[in-house]
């Protein structure tokens, strides 16, 4: 039976997003969670190439972390921006839980000039965690992004996203999985809804 971490879609539209989609649905109830191993967690790192490959190849010889921290720093990032895509805003108890990650992250972290200008990024050296150290700077870049209120929750599976459409209307993680099961749905019901009213 394939592993479903091969090929999970990646439509978050942003590393921490889709690290808080590896769980099979989140609405109307919780579903299969896709990182019950450390060894899980290596495969979405592969999947998702967080690491250039042969800085990867050295990383998954190393010994393997705590599956417990991946999933404590998954739910962090999920609770923040569930109830921000939610309610609008950011709940500051769920931003002291994501600083609380981020204390431990930057003595790990340096300053560096890329094209958008001065970022923070990870230091070289060769560390289990050092992909948690990458997801827990992506959410706190994402925090800062001007299009911090496009993140939204999927109408369907609760998954979250970056809304990148031009009117910011998109409700689907993914149109063709959820948006057609969405719609189908709504179709279903209409026509039950319209064979009532004849009878």
């Amino acid at each position: 039976m394939p592993d479903p971490l091969e090929d999970i879609s990646l439509d978050g539209g942003w590393l921490c997003l889709d690290f808080t989609n590896t769980v099979a649905a989140r609405v109307p109830e919780t579903g299969r969670d896709y990182l019950l191993t450390w060894a899980d967690f290596v495969l979405w790192v592969r999947r998702t190439q967080l690491l250039p490959d042969a800085e990867f190849q050295v990383w998954q010889q190393l010994p393997p972390g705590e599956i417990a921290e991946v999933k404590a720093l998954r739910e962090a990032i999920y609770d923040l921006f569930a109830h921000l895509a939610k309610k609008g805003v950011v709940h500051p108890a769920h931003l002291d839980t994501l600083n609380s990650f981020l204390h431990e992250v930057y003595a790990h972290t340096r300053l560096y000039i890329a094209d958008a200008g001065i970022c923070r990024g990870v230091s070289d050296e060769f560390h289990t965690d050092k992909p948690l150290w990458i997801i827990a700077l992506s959410a706190e870049s994402l925090l800062l992004n001007e299009r911090l209120s496009r993140v939204k929750s999927c109408d369907n599976c609760g998954w979250l996203f970056l809304d990148t459409s031009k009117n910011g209307t998109r409700r689907w993680c993914n149109m063709s999985t959820c948006g057609s099961q969405a719609k189908a749905k709504a179709w279903y019901h209409r026509k039950k809804d319209a064979m009532n009213l004849r009878h």
